[in-house]
């Protein structure tokens, strides 16, 4: 009877032990649980910024090469006209020579063709023997050249003046730029990286004084991070390549970080 009596409570304190058992193993999975959904937030969170920050960037890559693209037309523009320039001030100043040659030439025919009409008309008086009229003719056609060719060589002047000119304002514009020179210590910011083709866009460009092949250095507080060549420059901002074995090991450029141009460069 004893033994019978005892069966019931094994029992019983056995299903209680089991159900806490599986009450403590429910917490336990419900608390996995929640740390999982909170990891898989903070991990979507994470993705969604990098997202917007490589959308971010793409952008400003796109403005950047659109900058580049200008520039360098703009670049291919200027130099034409400065050929276009320098051809024509050479073509008017032959022009101009020709048109001085020719004045010269018809000056001494219109001279040799007087001085015929004068030899055969010495005094002009009464019973002398009207001028020839072709001499005649031939006077009055070469002052009519004579005067054409007069007006042309003030033409050809007036152009080679232009072209001068217009000379000079691009010799000023290209020793302007060539006298601009970027401060030591100039300062900008890396807005965009991309590590694929190892490049960088930065905020500064020829407004302050950058010119292609100027050396950089990129700095994270007091780390130097890398070392940066300017490819590409366009009024606000410029591209620049990093520099092959000048990344700091175990970093990276990122958005933000400061560029130098440093004393000596």
């Amino acid at each position: 009877m004893a033994s019978s009596s005892l069966l019931p409570r094994i029992l019983l304190g056995t299903v209680i032990l089991l159900s806490g058992i599986t009450g403590y193993q429910n917490l336990q999975n419900k608390a996995t649980l929640d740390a999982a959904r909170e990891d898989s937030k903070t991990n979507q969170g994470k993705y969604e910024k990098a997202s917007a920050d490589l959308a971010k960037n793409t952008d400003l890559l796109k403005v950047a090469q659109g900058e580049m693209k200008a520039a360098n037309e703009k670049v291919v523009e200027v130099q034409k006209a400065r050929d276009e320039a320098k051809a024509q001030a050479q073509k008017l100043t032959t022009d101009l020579a020709d048109a001085t040659a020719l004045v010269q030439t018809k000056t001494t025919e219109i001279a040799a063709l007087t001085k015929k009409i004068e030899d055969a008309n010495p005094t002009g008086g009464p019973g002398v023997a009207a001028p020839d009229p072709a001499l005649t003719e031939k006077v009055t056609v070469a002052e009519a050249r004579a005067a054409k060719a007069e007006q042309d060589l003030k033409a050809a002047v007036a152009a080679k003046e232009d072209a001068e000119k217009k000379m000079v304002a691009l010799e000023t514009d290209a020793k302007l730029r060539l006298e601009k020179a970027m401060r030591p210590g100039l300062e900008g910011k890396v807005l965009a990286v991309n590590g694929n083709w190892n490049f960088a866009v930065l905020s500064i460009g020829d407004k302050q004084g950058v010119m292609t092949g100027t050396s950089l250095v990129v700095k994270r507080g007091n780390m130097m991070v890398a070392k940066l060549r300017v490819t590409s420059v366009e009024p606000s901002t410029c591209i620049a390549d990093i520099q092959p074995g000048t990344l700091s090991k175990g970093t990276s450029i990122q958005p933000g970080d400061v560029v130098i141009f440093p004393s000596g460069s």
